[in-house]
């Protein structure tokens, strides 16, 4: 406490450590859209201690009650018919994810996964990210990421959970947990990542791919890739010596077929560079009548509070309210981005100053495009579902959603 933290590190104050709660029930509750209390359930997997199983205390900073209480929720249509509650609880270390129906008004568990803890030697010593207990679900231990998503990756019909670098079938079985080769041949995890998106980014490839960035430095395969949805491949990607932090992707140069993505440089969906300074990857937002993506920026405002900027290398600026603030620091989020009111383009929640009022911004501007909202599409409606929890994160529709887009591949 006093002699071995400190030297650790000097936020080490564990004789300070208050605010936290890592003892006693935790629970599960179901509301009902009026704010009923429908069910309340023990939650599926308990914290168990207060950290140090999970990896709390191995890193410099020792933080008690941080990753054992990392939480991820979001809803997936396994069955390819109906909603699934999705509840998750670990994604640096121990890995656990829990699927509920609840369509007779009761928790019902679909299926359970459950990586096991990582044995540790010295449980203050040592970030080798081995594999956990469990002799099937092992494999996904340090995979996840700040935020989940759902998708269709194989085609079948059911939606699949996208957990960082690896994914779950609709049945809860592993599709897959990726691993490549490091430069010395040795093969390792991608590891855990900040920031995830999964899109039609190739609208010339079949199916979905996944852009991550992967915050293990050296110590993994790359810094950021581009990987197949279905399989884990690799595309493309490129080594770091640090965490890249965040990344992103979008329709941000005319003319150019596909997504573009960037954690850095930007390239196209086919990995060639583009001699263009790389946009902020904070937040996207399709704000454009023409179908192209843009920005959310965060710019400094009163007191260190930030205030969202919409806009593009094209359009410049188009929204700036300096009325509204972000939320969460340097993350700079809205409280919410999506196509709320119908038209297919989106709108940004904003909270005021002074957090009396949420204002919701549309874009007025006249479209020559037609389609349905994006709310009618289940994969973007059920990334709507998990906006709100840990690091927000766009959302995207089942299909290529770009300038260039076809209409007749959606109809």
């Amino acid at each position: 406490m006093d002699v071995f933290a400190p030297a650790r590190s000097s936020k080490n104050e564990l004789r300070k450590f208050e605010g936290y709660i890592f003892t006693g029930p935790e629970y599960l509750t179901m509301f009902s859209g009026d704010g009923e209390e429908i069910e309340t359930i023990p939650f599926p997997v308990p914290r168990e201690d207060d950290g140090l199983l999970w990896g709390d205390y191995v890193w410099n900073r020792i933080e008690p009650c941080n990753r054992v209480d990392r939480f991820l929720s979001g809803v997936a249509y396994l069955d390819g018919v109906r909603p699934y509650l999705i509840i998750c609880r670990g994604y640096y270390t121990r890995t656990t994810i829990t699927a509920y129906d609840f369509f007779e008004r009761k928790h019902r568990e679909y299926f359970r996964v459950d990586s096991g803890y990582v044995p540790m030697s010295n449980p203050f010593a040592g970030r080798d990210m081995g594999e956990g207990t469990d002799p099937v679900y092992g494999c996904l231990t340090g995979q996840g990421d700040h935020s989940l998503s759902a998708a269709d990756v194989d085609g079948d019909g059911c939606q699949e959970i996208i957990y960082g670098a690896a994914v779950i079938d609709h049945d809860g079985s592993v599709l897959y947990s990726s691993r490549d080769r490091m430069p010395d041949g040795q093969v390792r995890k991608l590891g855990h990542g900040d920031s995830m998106h999964v899109a039609r980014i190739d609208p010339d490839r079949p199916g979905f791919e996944i852009f991550n960035v992967f915050e293990g430095g050296r110590g993994v395969p790359y810094g950021y890739a581009l990987r197949d949805a279905q399989t884990g491949q690799v595309l493309f990607g490129e080594r770091a010596d640090r965490d890249l932090g965040r990344c992103m992707i979008g329709d941000i140069v005319p003319d150019v077929r596909g997504l573009q993505v960037w954690a850095g440089g930007v390239r196209d969906c086919k990995g060639n560079f583009l001699d263009m300074e790389a946009p902020g990857t904070n937040a996207s937002i399709r704000w454009a009548a023409d179908l192209s993506t843009q920005i959310v920026g965060a710019a400094d405002y009163l007191n260190g509070e930030r205030t969202a900027v919409i806009g593009d290398l094209t359009h410049g600026v188009m929204l700036k309210d300096e009325e509204t603030v972000t939320n969460n620091g340097t993350k700079g989020n809205p409280c919410l981005i999506a196509d709320i009111f119908g038209d297919f383009r989106e709108e940004i929640l904003l909270r005021t100053r002074d957090s009396s009022a949420i204002r919701i911004y549309v874009n007025t501007e006249i479209t020559g495009h037609k389609l349905f909202t994006l709310m009618h599409d289940t994969m973007y409606r059920c990334g709507v579902a998990w906006q709100n929890n840990c690091y927000n994160q766009p959302c995207y529709p089942s299909f290529y959603y770009a300038g260039d887009m076809n209409f007749e591949d959606i109809l």
